[in-house]
């Protein structure tokens, strides 16, 4: 595939020339790194035309503003009940200790406004991955097609990860963890797009800014078994609702 190729190929280089270079990779990087895919897929359709034009080719039609609304509560939701639920469970295996419901309220008025934020960073990447790359495997069965997008997807975040992980900017098990679930999540950003016909759904749950992991207390401080224990329960709460947001034909 040219498109996925390409969009691996950039982001290697990218990382390489940081490390090449001996340059702390800046936060910022991450949010404009998740432009890329986007870039590249308007390249290749520039290179190979297809018929229906960018608009349908990532999925930018929201199918009605009744859909879309729907679609944007169904995924941000689904998104966190999976996180909420990975944390309760956590706390009543006594794997992890959940937050206090006092510090989960306050968290709830900044969610709308973070969203918007970061919803212009993970727009690059949903309308190359679950709209174009999506939409090209149309031919294969959606289980099929959508893990082969979450495979690619882990495979673009790798080059980044490892880079933060070299430069420690981030403890490797928690990068480690990260690269692994974003497997699960990528197929219930998948099942979003198929279940609601547009992009925006994935979107703004993409643009969730919160993990199963930053509703635990001192999630530094798990031990080992614990931290594995919990990134496995994050990863059957993705793949669950995944499951049930899929489509059934």
């Amino acid at each position: 595939m040219v498109f996925a190729a390409a969009t691996l190929t950039t982001v290697s280089g990218l990382c390489a020339v940081f490390l090449l270079l001996g340059w702390t990779l800046p936060g910022w990087i991450v949010l404009v790194g998740r432009w890329i895919p986007a870039l590249v897929s308007l390249v290749v359709m520039r290179a190979f035309p297809l018929p229906g034009g960018i608009g349908t080719w990532w999925g930018l039609r929201p199918g009605g503003w009744r859909r879309l609304l729907v679609g944007a509560v169904a995924g941000v939701g689904a998104l966190l009940a999976t996180h909420v639920l990975t944390m309760l469970v956590a706390g009543a295996t006594r794997v992890a200790s959940p937050l206090p419901g006092s510090e989960l309220a306050s968290v709830v008025p900044v969610l709308v406004p973070l969203i918007a934020v970061y919803s212009l960073s993970t727009f690059g990447e949903e309308v190359g991955w679950r709209g174009y790359l999506q939409q090209l495997l149309a031919g294969r069965s959606f289980w099929t097609a959508s893990s082969i997008v979450a495979g690619v997807w882990v495979l673009f975040h790798i080059p980044l990860h490892a880079t933060l992980a070299l430069q420690d900017a981030l403890p490797a098990r928690v990068l480690v963890s990260s690269t692994l679930l974003l497997f699960p999540l990528g197929l219930l950003l998948s099942a979003l797009v198929r279940r609601f016909g547009s992009i925006w759904p994935a979107v703004l749950a993409h643009a969730l800014p919160l993990s199963a992991l930053n509703l635990v207390q001192d999630p530094e401080g798990l031990a080992p078994g614990s931290f594995w224990a919990f990134t496995a329960l994050s990863a059957v709460a993705l793949a669950g609702a995944a499951l049930l947001l899929a489509p059934r034909s």
